[in-house]
């Protein structure tokens, strides 16, 4: 393991981009200044929690069972990345880019998607409490059987957002903002504060 833990060292200290490569049970903090890119990588059974990964890329790259909480992913970009139960906890993801991406089956409460772009973005079976997509955009994203409780997407649109399925209690949102949102009987009550409305 720390062959791999110099390798990842030596490239990033370089700037050279780490391609074609998998990972497993990696324990490392990466606190870099430099960028690079990871392209078409695997990341098993590892943690890099706390590490800051500013404005880095990741393209064709899947992490499973890796724990990401307190990252700094800020200005970084990911194109048909997977996140396959995985722990990102506190994570900041502010004003990064996401393109074909997947969340399963992960903890990322308390995430931060503040000002970020998700394009065909799906999030399956994940937690993401108290969570912050506000000033986002959305496009083809798509989220089941999830928590989305305490989150908040003020200055979102969520116009063909489908919410039906998942936990939203708690909500953060801009009444003018809840046109085209796809909520189910029970949520619709629930939204129904936002409005001023009252129902006996």
């Amino acid at each position: 393991m720390d062959n791999l833990v110099d390798f990842i060292n030596k490239k990033i200290n370089l700037q050279e981009d780490i391609v074609n490569l998998e990972f497993s049970s990696i324990h490392m903090v990466i606190n870099s200044i430099n960028t690079i890119e990871f392209k078409n990588c695997k990341f098993v059974n590892s943690s890099f929690e706390g590490s800051n990964l500013n404005k880095f890329s990741f393209v064709n790259t899947s992490f499973e069972n890796v724990n990401l909480s307190n990252c700094n992913f800020e200005d970084s970009s990911f194109v048909n990345v997977n996140f396959n139960n995985c722990k990102l906890v506190g994570s900041s993801f502010i004003n990064a880019n996401f393109l074909s991406c997947f969340f399963r089956n992960c903890n990322a409460n308390y995430v931060n998607f503040n000002t970020s772009i998700l394009k065909d973005f799906t999030i399956l079976d994940s937690t993401l409490k108290f969570s912050n997509f506000d000033n986002s955009k959305l496009k083809k994203f798509y989220i089941n059987n999830s928590s989305l409780s305490c989150s908040s997407f003020l200055h979102t649109n969520l116009n063909n957002i489908d919410f039906s399925t998942n936990d939203i209690s708690g909500i953060i949102l801009n009444k003018d903002e809840l046109a085209g949102l796809v909520v189910n009987v029970e949520q619709s009550i629930e939204l129904s504060k936002l409005l001023g409305i009252i129902i006996k």
